[in-house]
């Protein structure tokens, strides 16, 4: 199974939260902590899911973890433990409905930030194919 083949659901809010849901176990299996630098990225995607949290907050939540890889000078750093799990952050909180078309591209890259921050993608991908339905090929 790869990403590619992700039977995607038609509403694309439904769409969303299959999406988050995933980086939500992923994120929470490997027990991933985020610095205090920002707004918890798994709660409020939590909430976000829940129709909770406006969209505006959401996206505003997004923002300030990018404004700490900006504000630390870790736009193009792609080892420092604490950027890899702001950018882990960033996938949590930056897919919207409008984002819907480019979900298999976004799970993409967190396999790749995933892979960045040592973890054996083998879990991951394991979790993938159990959390998602596939087209039959």
């Amino acid at each position: 199974m790869n990403i590619g083949s992700i039977l995607w659901p038609l509403d694309k809010r439904e769409a969303v939260n299959l999406y988050l849901g995933f980086l939500i176990k992923i994120v929470e299996y490997f027990g991933f902590r985020f610095s205090s630098d920002g707004p918890d990225p798994i709660s409020i995607s939590k909430a976000y899911i829940a129709g909770t949290v406006s969209e505006q907050d959401y996206r505003e939540c997004a923002n300030v973890w990018w404004a700490y890889l900006d504000g630390s000078g870790a736009i193009r750093n792609l080892t420092d433990e604490d950027a890899l799990l702001a950018r882990i952050a960033i996938c949590l909180l930056s897919v919207t409905k409008e984002d819907a078309e480019e979900l298999g591209e976004h799970l993409s890259w967190f396999f790749e930030v995933l892979e960045q921050v040592g973890v054996d993608i083998d879990k991951p991908i394991d979790m993938m194919v159990n959390h998602f339905k596939f087209t039959k090929n």
